[in-house]
């Protein structure tokens, strides 16, 4: 066997191969058939020493299933996939949960350790929705073992209860970590149109309850419900601060003055006579006020029979 050094040539491309080729130019001398084999002067290759139990990535959680309890709770059970078994109590696991139409970005998340169930209190979910839960597994720290999370679950889902249709639902806060606090809540779009919520807070037990202001809304799809939010100014921050919020229907006021909203009863005992050169004299009985100074007009309209529409 003999070696030989070829050097890089630029050349065309053939028009079979791809752009991103490399030319290179060997000089032989002999017309013998020979097999020639190529290789790098360099030596191309990757090595890693895997210690088993520090890169582990189990296979997702399986047989996800929610029941309802008799306190009106929901439990969330799963398994451990089939070969993670012997890892035993050294997974934990995350598990998120949403309403079905909310993106996963949205979801709410759990970590949990030593255990396979999850509590969802009936409280923290909104009544009348459906939601889908996930879960997915990794080795906890305090077990020696490393590596990074599963694929996610297959998703499970369940039914909430109606709640009362007309309260105000899903109040939420959250503190953008310097002078804002965002609140929103959801309310019946049926109702909307006719009553007027609004988001009252205390910025402490003691201080006077204020109202916040402008109210934003937003329809949410699939659902009759709006969304509606307010944004509250935070003055002063510690990491003691605590803010007591409502959102409820406003009182709404409205002055009324009496004298500049009279409906007279309509005038009694109409009848019609004929005078003497044959017209006709309509004559009514009028209704009196307490104040003479209340003066009454009238407004009278005639017309043939059956032709009402002709008045």
């Amino acid at each position: 066997n003999e070696e030989m050094t070829c050097r890089s040539h630029e050349g065309e491309n053939h028009a079979d191969c791809q752009n991103y080729t490399m030319h290179w130019m060997c000089h032989i001398q002999g017309y013998d058939q020979r097999i020639y084999n190529f290789k790098f002067d360099l030596t191309l290759h990757a090595e890693l020493n895997v210690y088993l139990f520090q890169n582990v990535q189990t296979l997702p959680p399986q047989n996800l299933s929610v029941s309802l309890m008799t306190s009106g709770d929901f439990l969330l059970t799963w398994k451990a996939a089939d070969g993670s078994q012997r890892l035993g109590k050294a997974l934990e696991y995350e598990v998120t949960y949403k309403r079905e139409w909310e993106s996963w970005e949205k979801a709410a998340s759990l970590f949990l350790s030593n255990t396979t169930h999850c509590h969802f209190n009936c409280k923290d979910l909104v009544p009348g929705s459906s939601y889908v839960a996930r879960v997915r597994a990794r080795p906890g720290w305090s077990s020696g073992f490393s590596g990074q999370y599963s694929e996610w679950s297959m998703e499970v889902s369940w039914e909430t209860p109606e709640g009362s249709g007309l309260q105000p639902r899903n109040l939420r806060c959250l503190f953008n970590g310097a002078d804002r606090l965002t609140c929103s809540w959801e309310v019946k779009k049926a109702i909307v149109t006719s009553v007027l919520f609004g988001l009252f807070f205390r910025a402490t037990p003691a201080s006077v309850e204020e109202e916040c202001s402008p109210v934003h809304e937003k329809a949410l799809p699939h659902i009759p419900y709006v969304l509606q939010s307010c944004e509250i100014l935070v003055r002063n921050t510690s990491s003691q601060s605590q803010f007591q919020v409502s959102a409820r229907a406003k009182t709404e006021e409205k002055m009324i003055k009496g004298y500049k909203n009279i409906k007279v009863l309509p005038p009694a005992n109409v009848s019609v006579t004929m005078t003497e050169n044959q017209e006709y004299e309509l004559k009514w009985v009028k209704h009196t006020f307490g104040n003479e100074d209340i003066k009454q007009r009238y407004q009278v309209e005639y017309w043939k029979n059956d032709q009402y529409e002709k008045v």
